[in-house]
């Protein structure tokens, strides 16, 4: 069984301001250093610190966000490596070895070691309405008595929406958004997004289905509920939409039996759960008898690819080289 982690994404940081910029001038660093600050978050909450903060903690996923803007943690909640101590693909360029990891278990969060950070504020995704990821309900209340919390919503939002969102925070806590690595992140991703968008106009009607497997069935995914496959759709990438819960509305869960429910040109498939799709194909005869699976269209896709231009740019240029192969097969 995939774990809510997998199912929907995950991880964490705490975060100090990097020396981003030479200016001296407080507005160019998205807004004056000193004096009352506040921001108004994605639950409608608005923080209020007496002063900007500059000692943050922010789950892993918001703190790869943040890092390639020119924020820079002490310390990180969520998982942030993989059980080989490799850093895992949510960290993105967080650098692991210059900030203090803790919490990485679903479901555990450690408050005296997020006190020990002296932390001026608590920063995390929203992947279900009214919870910041990895923050257990129960710890709620101790964490606010510590640092108030901000929350950065990706439901129902394409991912260059969150990017956006995650720079007008970065730029109310004092990064430059005129540093050269993050004006040339941006070009690159407006770049690659150009590509894509223009191959997709080229294959109209071409169908693409995007799975995820486990031993006990087959997942396919809602792209609607993705902010990374909502983007894809926005840039006219053709996407099978299936028949999903609204209760449950990442994924259909289905059978192995049933893997050829959804005809479909190219499947792309989770990266985090590959080895259904590749070593292990043989074991799901169904699977490997779609036209898409004898056709080689058939591709791997990290949902978790982090938050930023840095990072979704290469992502997408991928795509774009693995789709620019493909053929329309189904009718």
């Amino acid at each position: 069984m995939l774990s809510r982690r997998s199912l929907l994404l995950g991880a964490g940081a705490a975060v100090v301001l990097s020396a981003c910029s030479n200016s001296e001038d407080p507005q160019d660093l998205g807004g004056a250093a000193t004096g009352p600050w506040d921001f108004t978050d994605d639950r409608g909450v608005k923080i209020t610190r007496p002063s900007r903060p500059t000692t943050l903690v922010a789950q892993i996923q918001s703190a790869a966000a943040l890092w390639d803007l020119g924020l820079r943690p002490v310390g990180t909640f969520g998982k942030a490596k993989k059980a080989d101590g490799t850093a895992d693909i949510l960290a993105g360029s967080v650098d692991l070895s210059k900030v203090t990891s803790f919490s990485e278990t679903w479901g555990e969060f450690s408050v005296e070691k997020f006190a020990a950070l002296k932390p001026d504020l608590l920063i995390a995704p929203i992947h279900i309405p009214n919870e910041l990821w990895y923050v257990p309900k129960e710890s709620v209340t101790a964490i606010e008595a510590i640092s108030p919390t901000l929350g950065v919503d990706y439901r129902e939002r394409s991912v260059d929406t969150v990017i956006d969102r995650y720079a007008e925070l970065a730029a109310a806590l004092g990064a430059d958004l005129k540093a050269e690595p993050v004006l040339k992140a941006k070009a690159d991703f407006a770049t690659a997004s150009k590509a894509l968008s223009d191959l997709a106009g080229r294959q109209k009607g071409l169908k693409v289905l995007f799975v995820s497997g486990a031993k006990d069935g087959l997942y396919f995914g809602n792209p609607a509920a993705f902010s990374d496959l909502s983007l894809l759709k926005k840039l006219g990438v053709g996407f099978v939409t299936p028949d999903f819960d609204p209760k449950e509305p990442h994924w259909e869960n289905v059978s192995w039996e049933l893997a050829d429910k959804y005809p479909a040109d190219v499947i792309l498939y989770d990266a985090r759960n590959a080895e259904a799709f590749t070593v292990d194909r043989a074991k799901y005869p169904t699977f490997a008898r779609l036209p898409a699976v004898r056709a080689n269209q058939v591709f791997a896709w990290n949902p978790e690819t982090p938050t930023s231009w840095a990072q979704f740019a290469p992502a997408l240029r991928q795509l774009t080289a693995d789709l620019g192969k493909v053929r329309p097969i189904t009718g």
